[in-house]
């Protein structure tokens, strides 16, 4: 039996199915039908939901053009008014006179401080109505720039004698806001454009491959994915667990996996999975059976690789790992290489260098790893020259600003932290997201030095002050250290991995 739109959304927003091509096709097959489950999903509470579909929703009624869904639009515009997107600018512009006033009573619930956006969306309408044109001039007083934009929108004539009046009291020096309001004033003498809906066509939009959001699942529901018929899916789920302290019966059920799966990248998944399990003899023999049994798949063998960077100072577990690494293919490199600079057993620092440069990026991504983690700090400019590379490596970027943030030159206190990320932002000028990611990392530079973490402290106030310095005989933390965010398991199997 074919599920109903409802029942695809529901387990979408659950985050057990990745909403992608498959999924909005699955939904657009439904039918009449699926826009009326469509339709029932939207107007009931979404507060318990993992995932916010809001975004997919509107592409759904951009693609239908459903009339029933003013409603619904208007309320995401509620909840993201100071940020409305394109698509649902887009999707609310063919109502046309019908979206003025929910707009009007959401701009004045907002106000004029919140309701920037919902200008923008009134002037788009371009209904000519007086009330808009009041409120539009009223944000022409409140933000001059902002209002000049929306009347440009607008285009009603009416607003002339207001935008001259602005135009003559701003001073000369004030070029841009000047700019503004002259191009506003000649665009109300061309005649007024005619709204033609941009083409939208909605499989763009959204990725052939999408798979649930394992990480917002409970650990029985990842368990049972990994039961899925879709391999992809089973070694998703089984790499969900990866450097998660194992219970017995999930041990268990990733052991099996590891062992009887017909696909050797869901057997390659599940080894890395038990790394929490090498203390075990029987899982790491088997680890290393498969890791040297050169007749298996290498990404079979190279999950094993990585299933035992814990104990990859062991002699039999070193001698594979490197050996995995001279095969010189780029799955068996790529691997050797994340199990050498997840194991933080400092030998291993120097494998990393000379692949800063390697042709293959899986490589060149783990060598960034590597250099952040051994704090390669003579190789900083090499590790920062892929800020901005551009082809086939310009995804690297996130993997060299978490390597720079750990490896740039530079004392490693808490006194000194903020100044290296000031010092990063200046050099590689970090969206907020790049700047989490480096504090995160910073931290880390912290923790590998003994240290507390900075950016991840619970008191913001205490972040301003200057902290005492590390009491005498503190030191970096060694790999087999307990790890000092105080979990109780070892550095190398917390925030060491």
């Amino acid at each position: 039996m074919t599920a109903s739109a409802g029942e695809l959304l529901r387990e979408a927003a659950q985050g057990r199915l990745g909403v992608d091509k498959l999924l909005i096709q699955s939904i657009l097959d439904g039918g009449p039908e699926a826009v009326l489950d469509v339709l029932a999903f939207a107007r009931v509470s979404h507060e318990k939901d993992r995932i916010d579909l809001d975004p997919l929703l509107v592409d759904l009624f951009h693609h239908w053009g459903t009339p029933e869904s003013l409603d619904f639009l208007i309320d995401v515009v509620r909840r993201t008014h100071e940020d409305v997107n394109d698509e649902l600018v887009q999707t609310l512009l063919p109502f046309g006179e019908r979206a003025v006033e929910p707009l009007l009573k959401l701009y004045e619930e907002l106000g004029e401080e919140e309701g920037s956006d919902i200008a923008f969306l009134l002037a788009g309408l371009r209904v000519h109505d007086p009330r808009v044109l009041a409120l539009l001039l009223d944000r022409l007083q409140f933000d001059a720039r902002d209002g000049a934009l929306c009347l440009e929108l607008y285009h009603d004539p009416a607003a002339r004698p207001a935008l001259e009046t602005m135009l003559v009291e701003i001073p000369e020096e004030d070029v841009e806001l000047r700019r503004d309001l002259q191009h506003a004033l000649e665009e109300l003498d061309q005649p007024e454009p005619i709204y033609e809906p941009i083409p939208f066509d909605i499989m763009a939009e959204y990725p052939k491959r999408e798979l649930p959001a394992f990480e917002v699942l409970s650990g029985s529901e990842r368990m049972q994915l990994i039961e899925s018929p879709d391999a992809e899916i089973r070694a998703a789920a089984a790499h969900s667990f990866f450097n998660q302290e194992l219970d017995p019966k999930t041990r268990v059920a990733l052991f099996r996996l590891a062992q009887s799966d017909p696909d050797p990248k869901v057997r390659g998944r599940a080894w890395e999975s038990l790394a929490d399990a090498t203390e075990d003899a029987g899982i790491r023999d088997a680890m290393l059976t498969v890791l040297n049994d050169t007749s298996r798949d290498v990404a079979e063998r190279g999950g094993a690789a990585v299933g035992l960077y814990a104990v990859a100072d062991r002699d039999d577990a070193n001698k594979a790992i490197e050996a995995l690494y001279e095969e010189n293919g780029v799955v068996a490199r790529a691997k050797a290489l994340e199990s050498m600079w997840r194991s933080l057993w400092k030998p291993y620092a120097r494998f990393f260098p000379q692949h800063l440069g390697d042709p293959k990026k899986e490589i060149v991504r783990q060598a960034l790893r590597g250099a952040g983690y051994f704090q390669l700090t003579r190789y900083a400019d090499r590790i920062a020259s892929y800020f901005d590379r551009e082809g086939d490596f310009e995804d690297l970027r996130e993997d060299a600003l978490f390597a720079y943030a750990l490896a740039m030159p530079g004392e490693t206190t808490r006194g000194r932290i903020r100044g290296m990320l000031r010092k990063i932002d200046t050099i590689a000028h970090l969206s907020s997201s790049e700047a989490e990611l480096v504090m995160f990392a910073l931290d880390e530079r912290l923790r590998l030095a003994g240290l507390d973490p900075v950016f991840a402290a619970e008191d913001p106030d205490a972040l301003e002050e200057d902290p005492e310095p590390p009491p005498v005989g503190a030191g970096k933390v060694g790999r087999n250290d307990p790890c000092p965010c105080g979990s109780g398991k070892k550095y190398k199997k917390c925030h060491g991995a």
